[in-house]
């Protein structure tokens, strides 16, 4: 037995740690500090003797079977293992989803007004002179109550109807798949925003792996639900066919963005592409020393996202591990890919800004860029 335990986040409580489910199957488990390390020896190339000789060789304790013991069954009751249990518990819940045939909100209630003309005044400032027919938009995923004048700076300036919007999210959850679509309707305050299906089934017929596999992924992602609001105030009627793009070579990412646009060049005039993206991660609560000032890193970044500088833009990030974490990398090469052959000419920026949380000495940056 060579026992694997699941990607999750660990976070610091009462003198131990909580392990948090990223996919949110489990509860999570509060652990200590010396389980917190036996359970990363669980990566499942050791067996249970190479674990209990490890684990000595660093503690100096000698464990028994019964506390190996206890401790995998605990993990496994909580599906925090890889196996069986885990894998029938992800394809109930999947078959669940679907047979419901919608994803419901999950942040209504905490992040924004679950009434519709309360959310309404909440998301919707003063009205914008200037607009413009765009084809896309870069905005936020941040915190709407963060971050909302940002948001409004993008979405406020929208012209024109649009029948169609492509919702291109970021992976904040588990995800093994390069990218996924969502195969369900989606809820919103606004009323239910039908998913257009038929563009799934063809964009399907492209790739060799199940494009709707990472669908528990869109239960709790923010970088979905909350373009989603914002496609349902303003274009109640629209069909939507929502994406995470989580990772990818860059030639695999523009194939991509090449294909969407061909699945949908015949009602191009009528369509929106959303590309929901923060940009810099900074600070302690990132894994950095202190806080820092992101912008030189993000002003470069976005002015070759406004030139539709593809290539250079993910190059940019890609020759320093992305240091200040920017979570649109892979994302925008198929944002600004599909915009490129599509037509669009330049992009033209509303805001940028940061937000500094002090309790973690963190920064996250964020802007919102319009493209026609």
């Amino acid at each position: 037995m060579k026992p694997k335990v699941r990607a999750l986040e660990a976070i610091p409580l009462d003198g131990g740690f909580y392990l948090r489910d990223p996919m949110g199957i489990s509860e999570g488990l509060w652990v200590s500090e010396h389980a917190l390390y036996l359970i990363s020896l669980m990566d499942g190339t050791r067996s249970l003797l190479d674990i209990k000789a490890d684990f000595l060789r660093a503690t100096g304790y000698l464990l028994r079977d019964e506390e190996i013991k206890e401790l995998l069954e605990s993990l496994e009751e909580n599906f925090l293992l890889e196996g069986p249990r885990f894998r029938e518990r992800l394809n109930a819940l999947k078959q669940e989803l679907i047979s419901k045939g919608v994803r419901e909100p999950s942040h209504v209630g905490i992040v924004y007004p679950s009434e519709p003309e309360e959310l309404r005044s909440f998301l919707k400032l003063e009205e914008k002179e200037e607009t413009f027919p765009m084809l896309g938009i870069m905005a936020p995923h941040m915190d709407l109550r963060v971050a909302k004048r940002t948001y409004w700076e993008g979405y406020g300036r929208l012209r024109g109807e649009k029948k169609l919007v492509l919702i291109l999210g970021v992976s904040h959850y588990w995800h093994e798949m390069p990218f996924s679509v969502l195969p369900v309707d989606i809820a919103t305050p606004f009323g239910t925003l039908k998913t257009r299906k038929d563009l799934i089934n063809k964009l399907q017929e492209l790739y060799t792996f199940d494009i709707t596999h990472d669908l528990l992924a869109y239960r709790q992602e923010h970088s979905i639900e909350f373009a989603s609001l914002y496609v349902g105030m303003l274009y109640p009627r629209a069909e939507v066919l929502a994406m995470i793009v989580s990772y990818g070579e860059l030639e695999f990412l523009k194939s991509l963005a090449e294909n969407l646009l061909r699945l949908v060049e015949k009602e191009l005039d009528q369509t929106l592409v959303v590309s929901g993206i923060d940009l810099s991660h900074v600070g302690q609560k990132f894994g950095d020393v202190r806080s820092y000032d992101p912008s030189f890193r993000d002003i470069e970044y976005l002015e070759l996202i406004k030139d539709l500088k593809v290539e250079e833009a993910f190059e940019l990030l890609q020759k320093d591990k992305n240091r200040t974490r920017i979570d649109g990398q892979y994302t925008n090469v198929v944002f600004t890919h599909f915009l490129r052959q599509a037509g669009a000419k330049e992009g033209r920026l509303f805001d940028y800004d940061k937000h500094y949380e002090r309790e973690t000495d963190s920064v996250v940056s964020y802007a919102s860029v319009g493209f026609m």
